[in-house]
């Protein structure tokens, strides 16, 4: 089991980008992850946090999600893959952005599948709020 400060240290250490953006896993039970990103090393130009920093927290928060929820199940041979990003930008956000991913309901069928077949596919929804107000969704 990985605490947050763990999961924080692993994404700094095995993705570069993780660290310049200053990403910190704030909740880590197993069926959900909070990662925090704060305003300043992702701005852009117009004072808001980066377009392509909200889509890599996004992307990010869903991979350490499934990469903790593996781990948990001691499945550690499994390489997760991002094959597909659907996103919606909602409003600017002018500070700290939160985004939240849960495993969804068929992640049991999804356990076992990977388990006998040593694949298997999973669409995880992510999102990103700034000050209670929903910024962007994957």
């Amino acid at each position: 089991m990985s605490s947050p400060a763990e999961l924080t240290q692993y994404l700094h250490e095995q993705i570069p980008m993780a660290a310049a953006m200053q990403l910190r896993v704030l909740v880590a039970d197993g069926a959900v992850l909070h990662i925090a990103a704060p305003l300043a090393p992702n701005r852009n130009p117009h004072g808001t946090v980066f377009g392509g920093s909200l889509a890599a927290l996004a992307i990010a928060t869903g991979w350490t999600l499934l990469f903790d929820a593996l781990a948990r199940e001691a499945v550690v041979e499994a390489s997760l893959v991002v094959q597909h990003v659907d996103s919606r930008f909602l409003a600017p956000a002018t500070g700290r952005v939160t985004a939240v991913a849960r495993l969804p309901e068929d992640w049991p069928q999804f356990l076992q599948t990977l388990r006998t077949r040593r694949r298997a596919r999973l669409q995880l929804a992510i999102a990103l709020s700034c000050d209670d107000r929903a910024v962007f969704t994957a």
